[in-house]
Parts: structure tokens; C-alpha cells; sequence
């Protein structure tokens, strides 16, 4: 038995789990004020679209701004494969899933897991919307 074939029937068994897809969006230029609301506007590039697995990972308390909020923590998954490289701060949203609560909710992508016997990529992102 081969390390290179139990990592693929690894790699194989880990993308079967995955049941929901994502987008992953990086940020493109500097925020532009919207005249109409007031708001600043970021602009989002897709890096990438796909199948993945969010699963729950913990719960933090933090200042947000001027009140204090829960931070929700999971970790992403995408196939090995995935490509491009996704980066901190990307932001990776779920646009289908068994989950209907998990459903466009923007997740930051804060950390990502790196090893050379992987059988899936590991992000942890953030809930920051609450």
C-alpha cells in the first residue's frame, strides 16, 4: 500500500462528504461610497466556485465596532484540487446546502491549513454578520 493511494482514496472519500457549494471572492480595489445610501460599497472578484463542506468549529466573544458580538468560527473545506490559491480575507459565501440558515451568509476567510498529505484544503472562516 502506496502512500500516494491511500491519499487518494482519502481525497476521494473526503470530496463525497462535500454537499454543498461555494464562492469563494477576493476584494478588488479600494471601497467606493455609494451616494445613495452612504454606505462604502467593496467590489469582489470570484476566485473560486465549487464544492465544499462547512462545519462548525467554535465561539468567540469580541468588540465589533462599539458593541460587543459573538464571533462564529468553522472550517471550510474544499477539494484538494481547489484552484486559485484562496488568501486570508477572501470571502467565501455557501450558495447551496442541506443547511438553509448557512445559505449566503459571508464567511472571512482567517487562516488556511497547509500540508503536503491533505486530503482536503482546511480554511477557518469567520461569521462576522452575527
Amino acid at each position: 500500500m502506496s502512500v500516494a493511494g491511500v491519499l487518494g482514496r482519502g481525497r476521494t472519500a473526503a470530496l463525497a462528504l462535500m454537499r454543498d457549494t461555494c464562492t469563494v471572492e477576493r476584494k478588488s480595489g479600494a471601497p467606493v461610497l455609494n451616494e445613495t445610501t452612504g454606505q462604502l460599497e467593496q467590489a469582489y472578484v470570484t476566485v473560486y466556485t465549487g464544492v465544499c463542506r462547512v462545519k462548525p468549529r467554535s465561539a468567540s466573544e469580541t468588540e465589533w465596532g462599539e458593541r460587543e458580538v459573538t464571533l462564529h468560527s468553522y472550517v471550510a473545506v474544499l477539494p484538494w484540487d481547489a484552484v486559485p490559491e484562496v488568501q486570508r480575507e477572501d470571502r467565501l459565501t455557501v450558495t447551496v446546502s442541506d443547511d438553509a440558515w448557512l445559505i449566503g451568509r459571508h464567511l472571512e476567510v482567517t487562516a488556511i491549513s497547509l500540508a503536503g498529505t491533505a486530503t482536503v484544503r482546511r480554511l477557518l472562516v469567520e461569521d462576522k454578520e452575527g
